[in-house]
């Protein structure tokens, strides 16, 4: 069955707070704050590589004393605070980047993000395309429905039906009801006094919205609350309001408008020199011609489940592989890792293959020649992991191939996403495993006593730390 085409709409402003916050105290030499600008970026970029859509625009909020909700109510987001005085001067680098990128921007005089996003998402949905939106604001839970979904990539969650259930007690279209009856704090929004989140998901179940709640308050348990009710009804309503996306915001964009482009590179180098991003200049740069790059990681822990994730990039192609090892070590999975990528080359090549794995880069640049000298290559259980030793050298007689160390988790965005890929991988392998386990068989000649069962948690595999190896030694003796 064919997919659907892809669109995926970015809360901005969403993106670049989290962005400033995640990463702190990043400037270029000259003093210029860059923190927002390079989180920023490296998001779009994994979200580029990561989910390649068909179509793509990141949506920005006007100031909001320019929007109609703080026309009908005043107080509307009053309480937050101005934006940093170090984020002010990055917004404007933010908007150049994107533009370098060839990705639409997109705001609406008078109206909120959310009200933009929610206009295009229904829009598209019922031209039959497939529309992310990609947030972490519980509000626009409210437009989840058929082919419209969730993505919240800081916690990797997507949000369908089900899932906006699961955290408001409603349907989709009901979110605005128990926040009109609940308020919402982030946003000033009052609500009722006395009336929470899940009171108001129960109010709202029984009587179908707040104005079903309104008018039959008199059957609702508790004198105070009723009282609350028939006092705060206009504020209930009004906050409803509030709470509700707009699906009119007049937009004068086609699908077309929004259609995923290549980099203006021309435009795009220069800017990311200016703010000194050397880190991300790599991702548009193609490796040398006739060169095969390959990125490689694994994850695991020591005698447990693991995982590998590799990149191969040749010219302008990409190849992601993953994949998963029911019992394993973290050296064999950054071993395993570099197998994988040699194995996919079908000719012979020139490689680079890129490990932030010591252990990896120092075995196949120096131990391996005393290895072979002295014979405990090929000598039965002369080395830990001898096995994967000799596939790679036998691999490596294949191709031209060098090995290049990489400093982990510091940025290097071909060295991040193997990194989770390889995690991805490994957590997936264990869900699976543990969702295909036979249920054991109880002895009937013994007493059985029932167990409470506990939901099952997601896994997270810890990163394993980088070892630095001594000159004198070939790491071996550590590894027992």
């Amino acid at each position: 069955m064919k997919e659907l085409p892809q669109l995926y709409l970015l809360d901005g402003s969403s993106y670049i707070y989290r962005a400033y916050y995640g990463i702190r105290d990043l400037a270029t030499a000259g003093g210029m704050p860059t923190n927002a600008i390079y989180g920023f970026t490296r998001m779009v970029l994994g979200l580029l590589q990561e989910h390649n859509p068909d179509y793509l625009s990141v949506v920005f909020d006007r100031p909001r004393e320019e929007t109609f909700r703080r026309e009908i109510f005043a107080e509307y987001k009053a309480h937050r605070d101005a934006m940093p005085e170090d984020l002010a001067p990055q917004i404007p680098y933010i908007r150049r980047v994107l533009q370098a990128l060839n990705i639409p921007a997109l705001e609406a005089p008078g109206f909120e993000a959310d009200d933009v996003i929610a206009t295009l998402a229904r829009r598209y949905a019922a031209e039959g395309i497939q529309v992310t939106v990609v947030t972490g604001d519980k509000d626009l839970m409210q437009i989840v429905g058929d082919r419209i979904c969730l993505l919240d990539t800081m916690k990797d969650t997507r949000s369908g039906p089900q899932e906006v259930f699961d955290r408001f007690g409603v349907p989709p279209e009901r979110v605005p009801d128990v926040l009109g009856l609940a308020g919402d704090t982030s946003d000033n929004i009052p609500g009722v006094p006395g009336i929470g989140e899940k009171t108001a998901a129960e109010l709202v179940r029984r009587f179908g919205s707040v104005e079903g709640v309104l008018q039959w308050k008199s059957l609702v348990n508790g004198k105070k609350r009723r009282g609350n009710l028939h006092a705060y009804q206009n504020q209930a309503l009004l906050s409803k309001t509030l709470a509700t996306v707009r699906y009119d915001v007049p937009l004068e964009v086609s699908l077309a408008d929004l259609q995923r482009q290549q980099p203006n590179l021309e435009h795009l180098m220069p800017l990311l020199r200016e703010l000194e991003f050397e880190a991300l200049e790599v991702v548009f740069t193609p490796p040398p011609p006739g060169v095969v790059e390959i990125y490689s990681d694994g994850s695991g822990r020591d005698s447990g489940p693991g995982g590998y994730g590799v990149i191969l990039r040749y010219g302008e192609h990409e190849k992601e592989l993953s994949g998963f090892e029911p019992t394993t070590t973290s050296q064999r999975m950054e071993l395993l890792a570099a197998i994988k990528g040699l194995e996919a080359l079908n000719n012979p090549r020139t490689v680079r293959v890129f490990s932030d794995s010591q252990y990896l880069v120092k075995g196949m640049n120096s131990w391996v020649h005393g290895w072979i000298r002295n014979g405990r290559l090929d000598t039965p259980g002369a080395l830990a992991n001898q096995d994967l030793w000799q596939q790679l050298v036998a691999l490596s007689r294949h191709h031209q191939v060098s090995w290049e160390w990489l400093r982990g988790h510091a940025g290097h965005p071909f060295n991040e996403r193997c990194d989770k890929l390889a995690k991805r991988a490994a957590e997936n392998g264990i869900q699976a495993a543990a969702a295909t386990r036979q249920p054991e068989v109880p002895d009937l000649d013994q007493t059985v006593i029932p167990v409470p069962v506990v939901p099952a948690a997601r896994v997270s595999v810890p990163a394993r730390e980088n070892v630095a190896f001594e000159a004198e030694e070939d790491g071996q003796l550590r590894l027992y």
